[in-house]
């Protein structure tokens, strides 16, 4: 048993040692823009005073996202950051802020708050008397944890805050069972005692029972109140846990319906001031409320904003959430839950099929109940899926936060730990016999799907991003008297802090005057515009600074897979001249996705006796070389 105990720890320690160093090489694979412009393009620009452009979503007028968590997180981060950098300049006279400082510092702190939910899952399954090693590997092991727990989206902070919530229900509904049978135990060895002695025995020792309705609520109300400011949907991935707290023992002949409603007092009361907190933080920033108006006790209702609310205002009209993509209710269930969990994912399924098929029929008796740590693991699951469902906008990772419960009950049928019996032999030395091995098949199918998908979303999708901006800002850098003008193509956006350009609106200050740095780099983002059309503007723009006389550097990034419209249209536009400045891989734009029909009919349809060894090979390394994130610089021709 000590062997395998040792063996489980190092494979352990291993893919938590995996995690940290994936987010120092770092992951070049950009998932989605809002990893960046929902905390690292705010907070970086607001901290080191950057040149960012920031999002719709926290315009003063009418802001839909809270700050405040953010700002103890993401903000936090670079506060350490500005810090450090403060001293190490003093000394050596060198700055350390850089695009993969500004990128991997925040990632950092996220891939540590990661290992919260690694915490809650060990003692979940410790208090309950479960298993937890195949629950931890897991964990450990999949995609999700590996790749979204170490970005900065607010959806790795709601799996993060969940995990707690969950891990906090459990154990209070765990201790109020043991304290409730206690309770019963001993009021009922008074109720048949004899003696007085014995009732007073007994009635000492029910005193001495600890406490147990109110357990830990303050953690689980503020728990609660921070994951509704982070994202209002939290209240979805809540609503069961809290339900499941306020409810423990309800039933028992010590607990009365009446704690119910005492709870939830003591729940609403104890969520007064964290909410007042993080709404003061919210309108200090948005300007809402200054010091000014504090000192002159000028305030009123109107010096207030909540985000959270107007989130819940803008999305409740569901032609907002249309204009962000119209999904079908089915998406999370039948896609996301594969996608994201794969072989799990695919037991949760059948989970989810086994829990209806029991309704249908009536078995109520089997079903886990409401009083169980299985049930709300089960609750804790369905009711976020089957919410979130009904949503118009569905994204995977708006329901990673399910793989807590997720891997809590199914994590054994993926990789069973083997159960021990011990035995004594004819010598009477004790021997230790494992009783059930199930076959590694399985695991190594989930270590195999979750490796790809690590490397896909690391490091493949979108994947020449940051290479990208990383570059031009070195070259930006090296030629401070040349404005650059970047225009993009069917790629996610980039981030503006990340070219460590001043804020164009900041003051400086010298010994005789104040001046501000004008804006030097100006990005375009076309979209899925044409080639030919965004060529176009971009000779109507080279006119202008032309005219102007304006010294400029003008680029134009796209995919790899579309260098072949370029070379076509290239005849078309004579007056510009269009050279390849760099090619970064690997990078994949689903958006424009390469062309691999004339390789996969060499192969598929092509006689092999006729194939040309040559030709296949070339066919291939086109399709190798459409795999890439382009960056052209153009110039009006000679």
């Amino acid at each position: 048993m000590k062997k395998l105990e040792k063996q489980f720890w190092k494979r352990y320690k291993l893919l938590c040692l995996v995690r940290i160093i994936l987010v120092f090489i770092p992951q070049t694979g950009y998932i989605h823009p809002d990893e960046y412009f929902q905390s690292i393009e705010i907070l970086s620009g607001d901290t080191f005073e950057l040149d960012s452009n920031r999002p719709w979503e926290f315009n003063v007028t009418f802001p839909i996202r809270s700050i405040s968590i953010p700002y103890f997180t993401v903000g936090l981060s670079y506060r350490i950051l500005k810090t450090a950098d403060m001293f190490i300049y003093s000394w050596l006279e060198t700055t350390m802020i850089s695009p993969y400082m500004l990128l991997v510092i925040p990632r950092l702190f996220v891939c540590l708050m990661s290992f919260l939910c690694d915490y809650c899952m060990y003692y979940t399954c410790v208090a309950n008397n479960e298993k937890y090693k195949s629950r931890l590997l897991i964990l450990s092991s999949s995609y999700v944890m590996l790749i979204y727990g170490s970005r900065t989206f607010s959806n790795t902070l709601e799996m993060i805050f969940f995990s707690i919530l969950l891990y906090y229900i459990s154990e209070s509904m765990i201790f109020s069972n043991v304290i409730v049978k206690h309770h019963e135990y001993f009021k009922k060895r008074y109720d048949n005692s004899e003696t007085a002695v014995d009732r007073a025995k007994f009635h000492k020792m029910t005193l001495f029972l600890a406490p147990h309705s109110y357990r830990s609520f303050f953690v689980v109300s503020t728990i609660t109140v921070l994951g509704f400011f982070n994202r209002p949907t939290f209240l979805c991935y809540a609503f069961i846990p809290v339900f499941f707290w306020l409810y423990r023992s309800i039933g028992s002949k010590s607990v009365t319906s009446l704690q119910f409603h005492l709870r939830s007092t003591v729940i609403l009361l104890s969520a007064v001031p964290v909410i007042l907190f993080l709404v003061i933080i919210d309108s200090f920033y948005y300007g809402y409320l200054t010091w000014g108006e504090v000192g002159m006790l000028d305030i009123s209702i109107k010096n207030f904003v909540v985000p959270c609310f107007n989130f819940i205002r803008y999305n409740w009209n569901e032609k907002n959430l249309e204009t962000h993509g119209k999904h079908p209710m089915y998406l999370h269930l039948f896609v996301n839950i594969p996608l994201l969990f794969n072989v799990l994912g695919i037991f949760g399924l059948f989970g989810i099929g086994d829990l209806l098929k029991k309704l249908l029929r009536r078995k109520y008796h089997l079903l886990p109940t409401v009083k169980s740590i299985k049930g709300l693991m089960v609750a804790a699951m369905l009711t976020p899926l089957f919410l979130l469902s009904a949503f118009a906008h569905q994204e995977p990772r708006f329901i990673i936060p399910i793989i807590f419960p997720m891997v809590y009950l199914y994590a054994h049928k993926i990789y069973e730990e083997p159960d021990f019996s011990v035995a004594e032999s004819k010598n009477d030395a004790i021997k230790v016999k494992k009783t059930n091995k199930k076959s590694p098949l399985l695991f190594k199918l989930w270590l195999m799907a979750n490796i790809a998908l690590t490397i896909f979303y690391g490091f493949i999708h979108q994947g020449g991003i940051y290479p990208a901006y990383d570059y031009l800002s070195k070259e930006a850098n090296l030629h401070p008297n040349t404005q650059y003008n970047i225009f993009t193509s069917h790629i996610y956006s980039l981030p503006y802090t990340m070219f460590l350009q001043p804020d164009p609106n900041k003051l400086f200050y010298s010994k005789t005057s104040k001046y501000t740095k004008s804006k030097r780099i100006f990005l375009y983002e076309e979209g899925s515009k044409d080639v030919h059309g965004v060529l176009q503007k971009i000779n109507a723009i080279l006119q202008v600074l032309e005219a102007k006389k304006i010294r400029n550097k003008m680029l134009y990034i796209l995919p790899s897979s579309l260098d072949r419209n370029i070379e076509e249209i290239r005849p078309n536009h004579t007056q510009i001249s269009v050279k390849k400045m760099k090619t970064l891989y690997p990078h994949l734009s689903t958006e424009a996705f390469p062309d691999v029909t004339d390789f996969i009919h060499k192969i598929a349809f092509v006689d092999i006796k006729s194939l040309d060894l040559k030709e296949l090979l070339w066919s291939l390394c086109n399709v190798f070389k459409s795999f890439g994130l382009s960056i052209y610089t153009i110039s009006l021709a000679n």
